[in-house]
C-alpha cells in the first residue's frame, strides 16, 4: 500500500535555504530579462524627451539627407534613366541637410509625367520606394530607442522583485512537496 505524507520529518528533509538561494538567483535572471521583456509604459511613452525623439525621427524621414543623397546618386549613376527618374532627381536639386521636398515640385514632376502614364507610374513607384525605405528606417530608429528607454529603468527592482519572487516560489514549492513512501 502506497502513503503519501505532506509533511516530511526534519532528519530526511534537506535544508529549505538552498532552494530559496536556488530560487533566488533563477528569480534574479527572469527579473534582469522582464526588464526588456515588458513593453514600455504609458508614462515612459509619454515623457518630454520620448516624444520629442519620437517626432525628429518621424520629421526625419521626409527631410533630406545623406540616405537621401545616397539614392540620388545612384540614381544619377545609372547609364540610362527614365524620365520618371530624371523627374525625380530634378525634385532634389538645391536642396540641403534638413529640407523638405515641397509638394508642388511633386505636382509640377507629376504635370511634366501627365502625357506618358506609364512614366507616372514609374514616377509613383519610385516616390513609394524611397518614402518605404525612409518608414522602415524610423521604425528601426524607434526600436533602438525604445531599447535605450529600456535600459534606463531601474535595474534593482527588477533584479530584486525577481530574486524575492524566485525565492518565495522555490519555498512554497519546497513546503508543499509530498514525499510518496512505499
Amino acid at each position: 500500500m502506497t502513503q503519501v505524507y505532506a509533511i516530511q520529518s526534519n532528519d530526511r528533509r534537506r535544508s529549505s535555504f538552498f532552494p530559496m538561494v536556488e530560487g533566488a538567483a533563477l528569480g534574479t535572471v527572469a527579473g534582469y530579462a522582464t526588464k526588456y521583456i515588458l513593453p514600455l509604459t504609458q508614462e515612459e511613452k509619454s515623457s518630454d524627451e520620448y516624444i520629442k525623439i519620437k517626432n525628429q525621427i518621424n520629421t526625419q524621414k521626409t527631410q533630406y539627407n545623406f540616405r537621401t543623397a545616397k539614392v540620388i546618386e545612384s540614381l544619377k549613376g545609372q547609364e540610362t534613366r527614365t524620365l520618371a527618374q530624371d523627374e525625380f532627381i530634378k525634385m532634389f536639386d538645391g536642396l540641403k541637410d534638413g529640407d523638405h521636398v515641397k509638394y508642388t515640385s511633386i505636382r509640377k514632376a507629376m504635370k511634366n509625367l501627365q502625357d506618358n502614364p506609364e512614366q507616372l507610374r514609374e514616377f509613383k513607384r519610385v516616390c513609394k520606394a524611397t518614402s518605404e525605405v525612409a518608414s522602415t528606417t524610423a521604425k528601426q530608429c524607434l526600436a533602438a530607442y525604445n531599447l535605450v528607454t529600456k535600459h534606463i529603468r531601474p535595474t534593482s527592482f527588477f533584479l530584486a522583485s525577481g530574486a524575492v519572487v524566485g525565492a518565495v516560489m522555490s519555498l512554497f514549492n519546497d513546503i508543499l512537496k509530498t514525499e510518496i513512501r512505499q
